[in-house]
């Protein structure tokens, strides 16, 4: 075979493997239609019942997103947990809330959510620390959490 074919075979060949190392970049950072899934917490700990509302997350790869937004729920106890839609990894996520409201009132202070590690809830908080709820009236949280699941 002529040198100067090969050369070139050599090249298109290359040219080729980097094209499908560029679809296949593509497909991962490609959305797919119907991304956000709605999920039903099987419990809840904190409220009489599970809160109304929406629940939902994607999944990328292992990275788990959610979306929670309570429209109602009784509270009777000073804690708040729901269970997640995948069980989380060996590492501990947290960060804050959107919006809450304890007692009935919304807070004017920063609250948050934590989801420790190997952990299939999420706790969430009546500020940045570990505050408790008053457990009656009215008790809603709205949040955007991020995991990592096992």
């Amino acid at each position: 075979m002529d040198d100067n074919l090969m050369a070139t075979l050599k090249k298109m060949a290359l040219e080729i493997a980097g094209l499908r190392r560029d679809v296949e970049d593509l497909k991962r950072r490609e959305i797919p239609a119907g991304l956000w899934k709605a999920w039903t917490p099987a419990s809840q700990t904190g409220w009489t019942a599970l809160p109304g509302g929406s629940y939902r997350y994607a999944l990328f790869g292992n990275t788990v997103f959610l979306v929670i937004s309570m429209t109602s729920g009784t509270s009777n106890g000073t804690n708040a947990v729901i269970s997640l839609p995948y069980q989380a990894s060996g590492q501990t996520f947290t960060g804050t809330n959107g919006y809450a409201t304890d007692n009935g009132t919304g807070l004017t202070v920063a609250s948050r959510w934590n989801i420790a590690a190997n952990s299939l809830s999420i706790d969430f908080y009546k500020d940045m620390g570990a505050g408790a709820w008053t457990a009656s009236g009215t008790k809603r949280i709205c949040c955007v959490a991020i995991y990592e699941r096992a």
